[in-house]
């Protein structure tokens, strides 16, 4: 049976009833909605954004640009550590007087928005975030993109090469189709290509959702009919063209008797979906939760043994015969073997104890705690640890206890250690736990002092910040100049030496450029920071191999004094 949480919602003033106690028994699932994220409006078609926020549309809320009878503006809400969503905020920087659809995230501190027509052009416009604002940047590009509905449902694939949209337009077969993009350079898009007959069908398929390796899409569609609304379904993608589909089936989970749309991975540890549910097509939604219905695509399913022939059974026992032969003989060799595993085993225990005792016969030492040291003076120094993921979480630890019990969930690719008067430091957990003599050595941040910033990752060609990752480290980067007042750098981008010599210095001069950007508008005096772009001429690797080319593209920070 459905555990269904706040059943009985009164939406809009009371028009609305959502009827979710309705749904049909599924055993196991719950279906809960998104706490402190739902009002009495329309929540739809939500995104995440990289650092883990959740941005979407509410539609007819009194508070949007276009008042009550706007379709949408964006709002988001943020996580807390306890899992715990804050109460929505209306992001005016993104929204129009029509309707207002997020996209995706090409990078950490850039975001794609549809707007409908009203104050921007109707289409995808691209915005990047300096400080704590969202600033307008561009329209995108997409040939003859042109969509004749009030409606609209869009996202970016993980990789952000693909759009998947939901517009009526060229070509469709009935209302709202699905189409897809492709980016072809930055700000560049290919015209929407519609996905065929297969997927799209005379009713509306709406709100797509691309699974990370883009094989199987997610939508929704009134073609069901029954006196349902719309109806979440899947489909497989067959091979390379976009138009060869499988034919679409309903979820197992979230699908009732009225509408549900917008579905979407939310949280990957706990394999948890979000989507929005409404009484029928005409209601306003609520943002849900429940299971994450993974599909797996056809080529990697195995074989089902009904289908096997007679020759692949008689191949299979002719195989059985062999193997047990061959395990008969290992068992024996096994046998004659633990003799000797066993006395080994007896001297390696001898071993491992007079280590231990070893290892703490030295007075105030302590095992698995890494010593901080002042490299000039060999010192111990108070200092902080910071983990990072790759997503862009991050984590404050107190003492290294707490990082020894957070490393064990693997969740963590580097370690950034900083200390108030030293160059921070930013170790992967295997160099952590492998350091010589457990000691760690900080470099005072005195004039000439420098260090490269290899977890600060851009775009190939561009000075777009590759990941959340690099986002991290530029936030450490900042509480250590905000930490050190009177300390002046110097930002040294380079490149590998492939390509033409003045756009590789020009893209070199850019990015320490972006880097300055970011940190100036977190509080940094411009004054402070000073840049300069090499190109390829320092390479501090062999050019000729791809290992070198990766590390010869970096950025430097000097210390001038």
């Amino acid at each position: 049976m459905i555990d269904v949480i706040n059943s009985n919602i009164l939406k809009a003033s009371g028009l609305f009833l959502l009827a979710f106690c309705i749904y049909a028994p599924l055993e196991g699932q719950t279906i809960k909605p998104l706490k402190g994220v739902n009002t009495a409006y329309d929540e739809h078609h939500p995104v995440l954004a990289p650092n883990g926020d959740l941005f979407f549309s509410v539609g007819f809320h009194p508070e949007n640009s276009g008042g009550p009878t706007d379709y949408g503006d964006v709002w988001m809400s943020s996580r807390d550590k306890k899992g715990d969503w804050s109460k929505p905020q209306r992001v005016p920087s993104l929204s129009t007087s029509g309707n207002d659809v997020v996209v995706g995230f090409p990078d950490p501190i850039s975001i794609l928005v549809y707007h409908e027509g009203n104050g921007r052009p109707q289409g995808i416009h691209q915005y990047s975030k300096f400080g704590s604002e969202w600033n307008y940047l561009r329209p995108l590009n997409m040939g003859n993109f042109r969509n004749n509905s009030k409606h609209f449902g869009g996202r970016l694939s993980q990789d952000g090469k693909t759009l998947i949209l939901s517009i009526n337009s060229f070509g469709t077969f009935g209302n709202e189709d699905l189409y897809v993009s492709f980016l072809i350079s930055e700000g560049k898009w290919s015209s929407p290509l519609n996905l065929g007959e297969v997927v799209n069908s005379f009713g509306q398929e709406q709100t797509p959702y691309l699974s990370e390796d883009q094989k199987i899409l997610y939508f929704s569609s009134n073609t069901s009919g029954k006196n349902r609304g719309k109806d979440i379904f899947y489909s497989e993608r067959l091979d390379d063209s976009w138009t060869n589909w499988t034919d679409p089936k309903p979820l197992k989970f979230a699908n009732s008797m009225g509408t549900e749309m917008s579905y979407m991975l939310l949280d990957a540890t706990d394999s948890m979906a979000v989507f929005s549910t409404t009484q029928n097509s005409e209601g306003f939604g609520d943002l849900m939760t429940v299971k994450f219905e993974a599909i797996i695509p056809s080529n990697l399913l195995a074989q089902n043994p009904e289908d096997k022939t007679d020759e692949e059974e008689n191949i299979q026992l002719s195989n059985l015969s062999e193997v047990e032969e061959a395990l008969s003989e290992t068992m024996e060799q096994q046998e004659d073997l633990l003799v000797v595993i066993e006395e080994q085993s007896l001297e390696n225990e001898v071993d491992t104890l007079l280590e231990k005792v070893e290892s703490i016969s030295k007075p105030g030492d302590e095992i698995g705690i890494i010593r901080v040291l002042d490299a000039a003076s060999m010192e111990e120094i108070p200092h902080k640890i910071t983990l990072i993921g790759e997503r862009g979480n991050r984590m404050d630890l107190e003492d290294q206890q707490d990082l020894a019990e957070a490393l064990e969930s693997n969740q963590w690719s580097s370690i950034f250690v900083s200390s108030k008067g030293f160059i921070p430091k930013e170790l992967a957990p295997e160099t952590w736990e492998n350091l010589e003599d457990q000691v760690l050595l900080m470099q005072p941040a005195a004039a000439g002092a420098s260090i490269v910033l290899n977890s600060i990752q851009f775009n190939r060609g561009t000075a777009d910040f590759a990941d959340a990752v690099s986002i991290q480290v530029l936030d450490q980067l900042v509480t250590f100049l905000k930490e050190n007042e009177s300390l002046k750098i110097r930002l040294e981008g380079h490149t590998d030496n492939a390509g033409d010599p003045v756009l590789n210095k020009d893209l070199s001069l850019k990015r320490a450029s972006k880097i300055r950007g970011y940190l100036t508008l977190n509080g940094v005096e411009f004054e402070r920071i000073r840049i300069s772009g090499w190109g390829g001429t320092r390479p501090i690797a062999d050019n000729s191999t791809e290992e070198g080319r990766i590390q010869n593209r970096r950025v430097e920070m000097m210390i001038e004094g």
